[in-house]
């Protein structure tokens, strides 16, 4: 049975390990959020998959617990990228049979002025709860299944590779939509849209850090694979653009995850061999080299076509 050394901080390190994990998470929640409004869904979802919030909790976890737990804890990580995936699944799939059984009455159908963005706002109230709602449920009941898996890298590798496949073809038929941002959209409004998305992100993972002794780096690393920085920015997505942004974001979100799968399968290798400062950079630097040669090949395919 493995061992584990957890760093019990206090006094100043305390606070100084409190104040990065904010920090961290704030900076690359609202990172995340600006490209998603400048560059569209498909960057948005693509690189919603780039290790943002799981490298932050891994890295914590090797921080507070030792190397050797978040390598162990990266290992499930990796399985429950298929819970994460559950997830946004879960949501769109409530929103899809929102619409088919519960249609338009027709004297919203016949208002010309009525955008589908404000349509969407009237139904919001109602629907974005059970939405949240059954998303967690998936995430939670396919996370309780997969806890069950032996600790094998190869094993939750190939899982969450017929996943990602599975689901890609799943979300294939959706149609591409543009974010459109309103310019009389105020300054004091975006900013509150980032500090919400980026609350919830921070609290997160202040959660999920916190429990990582107490659950073990078995429930510990499936917890990390829930999606920090996208399923805030889901919420927001679907609020401030509609629908049809979010389900456009969601349909690219298993192309993104690939930077993922890279970096929880190389931080199970690497945090016990050099550490977790250096494991973090290498993984982070590979993770980028998947995205990098990746827009490549889209960027061909493209062209091509």
């Amino acid at each position: 049975m493995a061992t584990y050394t957890a760093s019990h901080q206090s006094g100043p390190l305390s606070m100084l390990l409190l104040a990065s994990k904010i920090l961290i998470t704030f900076a690359t929640v609202v990172l995340l959020a600006s490209v998603a409004e400048r560059l569209g869904p498909r960057q948005a979802g693509i690189l919603s998959g780039f290790p943002l919030g799981t490298a932050i909790a891994l890295f914590f976890f090797g921080w507070q617990q030792g190397a050797v737990f978040a390598a162990q804890s990266a290992v499930y990580t990796l399985a429950g990228l298929a819970s994460a995936i559950c997830l946004a699944w879960g949501y769109l799939k409530l929103l899809q049979l929102k619409n088919q059984h519960l249609p338009l009455p027709e004297a919203l159908e016949s208002r010309p002025k009525l955008t589908a963005t404000a349509v969407n706002s009237r139904g919001l109230s109602i629907w974005i709860i059970p939405a949240i709602f059954i998303s967690l449920v998936c995430f939670l009941v396919s996370s309780w299944l997969l806890q069950f898996l032996p600790a094998s890298r190869w094993l939750n590798l190939a899982l969450v590779a017929i996943a990602i496949i599975f689901f890609r073809q799943i979300f294939k038929p959706i149609p591409e939509h543009k974010i459109q941002i309103s310019q009389k959209t105020k300054k004091t409004d975006k900013l509150k849209t980032l500090f919400f998305r980026a609350s919830i992100a921070t609290l997160t993972i202040l959660l999920i850090t916190g429990l990582a002794e107490l659950l073990g780096p078995t429930r510990a690393g499936l917890l990390a694979a829930f999606p920090i920085s996208f399923f805030p920015l889901m919420l927001i997505l679907h609020i401030s653009h509609g629908e049809q942004a979010l389900a456009a974001t969601i349909k690219h979100y298993p192309d993104g995850l690939g930077a993922l799968v890279v970096y929880c399968f190389s931080v199970s290798w690497l945090y016990p061999i050099i550490g977790i400062g250096w494991g973090t950079i290498v993984c982070l630097l590979l993770s980028c080299f998947y995205l990098w040669v990746y827009s490549k090949l889209i960027l061909s395919k493209i062209i091509a076509s």
